[in-house]
């Protein structure tokens, strides 16, 4: 057959030599099995001369169909499936096939003509370009002997007959049964390895393919690949979203989830709920893709509504499926009577919680048709419940920060690093809007292939130190107040007595378990009817003004409650964050000096920090990787350090308090956008965001041996690569030599989290003395130089001068 298509222009003839020649050489080679195998077969086909040359139509093979299936089944494994496996043997560069599984021809060939059927235009084209640069390889490799791959594979959509659906399936051509000859008049470039390249318009001047012809066969094999395709649309989709107000985005992820289910009639849903500063914050515009919350009943009882979903979830805290659902499920559980009147009749809900386990939202699947949803189809959803999680929390995340923005009028100053990139977008924004101003938009502010360091400095239980400061100022002010109306005696004003008696009971909460209701009814009391009774007593009983006046002394006079040992919590934490941020601001101007990089902390009980490194922050000044290493030295030592200082500073603070340090390692280039809304930089593509969440999901990691990674005194390190383990333990020696670290490193693995597995850690204990505290002041006026850390009067120095510095 001699065939010219008209998307590639590639003359082409159907051929079975190249096959069988194959099968030849694999006999005189002597592999094993071959003669037995293929001899009787090549016997049977020197008998017909006629299919050992090109044919001119596969109407030929149709005498010999029984002898050219059998020739051509040996292109598959013997495994592979007529029934169930979707492959084809193909004229090279044709849609015409000469051999087929079932499923093959049932998928795309429509008509009795053994012709590829393709979906649409794109698809063509995209086979067409496939085909045409696999053509390029082939002369290629036949004529210059380059080592280039005679396959091409791509993923293209088809949308399945009876579903609508969209399937995605990866299609493999291979085309080593196919031999290339150069038609008469055409003379090949004699010098083209030397002089040229592989770029598609410059093979197509030097080799147009009218002056070729191909002679064999194309193998066809097509895997679905549609939850692995889906499972990135829904990544993609999802990193893209700014507001889950977007009807089109929600449109867009329906059908994927559709698709990757396989059920065409269901209807999916996200349940929001905002809770930023300890309160919920309903708006109808982040409602508008709820199931739940179209509901009238639920719209007029929002918080009750997203009290009972934390309640049920707190108790089942995976997926639940609804196969069928009936108006007397709703005596079990109260959310179902709100989609059953809404037509839902099968349905799954998934709780979209944060690490904490505080419910943020809910992935909602349903359909109008009983039994419908199964548990596989909730078995196969789990996999993508952690995509929707993350996506809500970093929209949670940006309307807390637009929110407080809104509220402090803040605007975040640009760092001299990016400061050149900024001043490049805002030009072109200005050189726009000159020409046109409605239409002028900033451009887009990105760096590709940077290299991230993460790391965190954090304050060793911040929040149980804090909850404790709390219970003990209550304690105290219950018990003096106590002690003053127990002074007050015997009297007629019967408020003092109940007053006692409240005290007493606010006394054995606070032993037993102070809960959060019970601390703002305790404020309560003491701030309203206690100071009341104080201010009564002081004018009523002149005998006791003394006492009264000592009460009311030991007190916040604006707060009218007790705040010292809370005030001592605070000021130990503050003194801790600018001590540290201090330090790590010096430390920082003189690493800029070295090359520039982006970087950026955030301070709340501690300090957490991501730098930025790489060729497109600095274009202008020669990048390489020696950089990065000496960034990931530099931070180990900033962090060895920064456990130093907390430790001599802990004998310093109020309330002593102790850090725990942690480095996330990740030795893969990423890239980074400028987020306008947040006014920051985010990891970019679906690619980088695993280590998003792996960032957002260490601080509170534990070993498999069920302790918390991260210790006061120690440096963590989390790694994935055992090549990143090697290099930190390079740089472990030589914070050793340097008398930073002590003792040998602890090798640990780390629980699951949710999403990620296969984190392993690294522990190193920081050297530290206690006994160097005496000779502190004297190596401090000796004159001690920055980097000078060697020995217990060099570190005490070291940590003294910081602090000193921090107070001033």
């Amino acid at each position: 057959m001699h065939s010219k298509t008209e998307a590639t222009h590639i003359d082409s003839r159907l051929s079975l030599q190249p096959l069988i020649a194959v099968l030849r050489q694999m006999i005189r080679e002597g592999k094993p099995g071959a003669a037995a195998l293929y001899a009787p077969l090549l016997a049977r086909l020197d008998a017909r001369p006629e299919l050992l040359r090109p044919l001119q139509s596969p109407k030929e093979l149709e005498p010999h169909r029984e002898l050219a299936d059998t020739l051509l089944s040996t292109l598959f494994p013997p495994g592979s499936s007529a029934t169930e496996d979707l492959y084809a043997v193909a004229v090279p560069f044709s849609h015409e096939t000469i051999y087929a599984s079932v499923p093959f021809r049932d998928r795309f060939i429509v008509n009795d003509d053994h012709c590829i059927a393709e979906p649409d235009r794109s698809t063509a084209t995209g086979i067409a370009r496939a085909s045409q640069r696999m053509a390029y390889n082939l002369i290629l490799r036949q004529f210059y002997g380059w080592d280039l791959p005679a396959q091409a594979a791509s993923v293209y959509p088809f949308e399945d007959r009876d579903s609508g659906l969209t399937h995605y399936l990866e299609l493999k051509l291979d085309a080593r049964f196919a031999e290339v000859s150069v038609q008469e008049g055409f003379e090949l470039p004699t010098d083209y390895m030397v002089q040229r390249s592989l770029d598609i318009d410059d093979l197509r001047s030097t080799f147009p393919l009218e002056h070729f012809c191909f002679e064999g066969l194309v193998v066809i094999n097509v895997d679905d690949v549609t939850s692995e395709q889906v499972i990135s649309e829904i990544k993609n989709t999802l990193l893209n979203v700014r507001a889950f107000s977007d009807v089109s985005v929600y449109d867009e992820l329906q059908r994927h989830v559709q698709t990757f289910l396989g059920l065409p009639h269901v209807t999916v849903g996200i349940t929001p709920f905002f809770r930023i500063k300890g309160h919920y914050h309903f708006s109808e515009l982040h409602y508008k893709n709820s199931l739940l919350f179209r509901n009238p009943e639920v719209q007029a009882q929002r918080a009750a509504v997203a009290a009972r979903c934390a309640v049920l979830f707190a108790g089942a805290p995976g997926p639940l499926l609804f196969s069928t659902v009936t108006p007397r499920d709703g005596e079990h559980i109260e959310l179902l009577p709100y989609y059953y009147n809404q037509g839902a009749r099968s349905l799954i809900l998934c709780p979209l919680t944060c690490d904490d386990g505080q419910l943020i939202g809910l992935l909602e699947i349903t359909s109008e048709v009983a039994g419908y949803l199964r548990y596989p189809h909730l078995s196969r959803i789990q996999s993508a419940v952690s995509l929707f999680t993350l996506a809500l929390e970093k929209s949670i995340e940006a309307l807390a920060q637009e929110i407080d923005r809104t509220i402090k009028e803040h605007f975040t100053a640009v760092q001299p690093a990016v400061e050149w990139k900024f001043t490049e977008a805002a030009f072109q924004y200005l050189e726009q809007s000159a020409h046109d101003e409605e239409s002028a938009s900033l451009p887009a502010i990105s760096f590709r292939d940077v290299y991230p360091l993460y790391a965190q400095i954090d304050v060793r239980n911040s929040s149980q130190e804090r909850s404790t400061a709390i219970r003990r100022d209550l304690e105290e002010q219950l018990q003096s107040a106590h002690d003053v109306l127990q002074a007050a005696g015997r009297t007629e004003f019967p408020l003092l007595k109940a007053a006692r008696f409240k005290i007493t009971q606010y006394l054995a909460a606070i032993h037993d378990n102070l809960l959060s209701d019970d601390e703002m009814q305790i404020y309560d009391f003491l701030q309203d009817e206690v100071h009341a009774l104080m201010e009564h007593l002081r004018a009523a009983k002149p005998e006791l003004a003394g006492t009264v006046d000592e009460y009311l002394n030991s007190i916040d006079p604006e707060k009218k409650i007790r705040y010292r040992h809370r005030r001592a919590y605070e000021e130990s934490i503050t003194r801790i964050n600018e001590t540290l941020d201090r330090f790590i601001d010096k430390e920082q101007a003189h690493m800029q000096k070295v090359y520039p990089h982006y970087f950026e902390r955030y301070v709340t009980d501690g300090i957490e920090f991501n730098m930025y490194v790489g060729q497109s922050l600095a274009p202008d000044i020669p990048f390489h990787e020696l950089y990065v290493s000496n960034l990931k030295l530099w931070q180990f030592t900033l962090l060895a350090k920064a456990a130093l200082l907390s430790q001599v500073l802990e004998k310093r603070l109020p309330l002593p308090l102790r850090t725990t340090q942690l480095i996330l390692a990740h030795s893969v280039p990423i890239s980074i956008s400028f987020r306008r809304k947040e006014r920051k930089f985010d990891v970019d593509g679906a690619y980088n965001i695993r280590y998003e969440i792996v960032k957002k999901r260490i601080d509170k990691v534990h070993t498999r041996g069920g302790e918390r990674l991260t210790q006061p005194g120690t440096v963590a390190i989390v790694y994935s690569q055992q090549k990143e383990l090697h290099e930190y333990l390079g740089y472990v020696e030589y914070l050793r030599s340097e008398g930073l670290v002590e003792g040998e490193p602890e090798y640990l693995d780390l629980e699951e989290l949710q999403g990620i597995s296969g984190l392993k850690a690294m522990r190193i204990r920081v050297h530290y003395q206690e006994h160097a505290a005496g000779n502190t002041q004297r190596a401090e006026k000796g004159g001690m130089r920055r980097e000078d850390t060697h020995g217990e009067q060099g570190r005490e120095a070291f940590a003294e001068g910081n602090i000193e510095k921090a107070g001033k």
